[in-house]
């Protein structure tokens, strides 16, 4: 988990670095192209190509689809806002799991979640501050990056007792690849060598993030590893610092706060299990 959180971080740093200068329908095609070369390489190394298979290919298309929603809202609020105020907005997550489970998966959220969850959302609210010097309709995009991410997890939850880990993460690229080439090769901006290693670097980083994720998840209860994935902020602060002087300020600092707390507790205490509930 912890490696995941220097590989999500190198990601986000590419994606802002590369939206700077090449359109971000581009660079959002790219990441699909080179991840998906990556895992389908590595799936096939692993003989593991069987696992593709699945009987539930409606399913996996409207995962892609929103995969493909999601993944270009990351890139253009990476483009937009501060690295800290997006990564501090996607750690929204936990907080739309909490409040889909109960519909979705029928799994019951303890009584004070709900307090927490209201008291993540007001350290959004710190972070978003709807004012004309600081709003930008990308703090509202990543926003809906956390919202999407949040079914996607739920999805991914609710598919794995027919499908693996293998099938959940490739077909998630498709329509991504599909939607945004036609516009990505249209405004075509040529990458020089750097640009290319970039790209590269993007997929794969991405790609790595993904996977080490997947395996800490499957090595070891949520509740015990969620909380780790805050150390990212830690990184993301320091990269953009020493990349674009960046510098939270105090509402950004209080919104962090206050998001990284509120999670903390839903993650580690959020849940009623099914038998004690019973």
């Amino acid at each position: 988990m912890l490696m995941a959180t220097v590989f999500f971080c190198l990601s986000d740093v590419l994606g802002k670095w590369l939206t700077q200068t090449y359109p971000v329908i581009q660079v959002s095609w790219l990441r699909y192209v080179v991840g998906i070369t990556a895992l389908f390489i590595i799936i096939a190394a692993t003989s593991n190509l069987d696992k593709l298979k699945t009987g539930r290919p409606l399913w996996h298309g409207l995962r892609s689809l929103g995969s493909a929603c999601m993944v270009f809202f990351i890139f253009y609020g990476l483009k937009h806002i501060p690295l800290a105020e997006f990564v501090s907005l996607t750690f929204s997550i936990p907080f739309f799991v909490a409040l889909f489970s109960p519909w979705l998966l029928k799994e019951k959220v303890s009584r004070q979640s709900w307090v927490a969850i209201g008291t993540g959302f007001i350290g959004v609210m710190f972070i978003l501050r709807p004012t004309p010097d600081h709003f930008h309709i990308a703090h509202l995009t990543t926003l809906l990056v956390a919202f999407t991410a949040g079914l996607m997890f739920i999805s991914a939850r609710y598919l794995s007792s027919t499908e693996n880990r293998w099938s959940l993460n490739f077909y998630l690229s498709v329509a991504g690849i599909i939607l945004f080439g036609y516009w990505a090769l249209g405004g075509w901006v040529e990458p020089d060598l750097t640009g290319w290693f970039m790209f590269v670097a993007l997929g794969i980083s991405q790609t790595a993030a993904l996977a080490c994720f997947i395996e800490a998840s499957r090595l070891e209860r949520p509740s015990a590893i969620a909380p780790l994935d805050y150390i990212r902020l830690i990184w993301t602060i320091i990269a953009g610092y020493v990349i674009w002087q960046e510098i939270p300020d105090q509402y950004t600092w209080t919104g962090i706060i206050i998001i990284v707390a509120s999670g903390i507790y839903i993650v580690r205490h959020g849940y009623v299990s099914r038998t004690e509930h019973l």
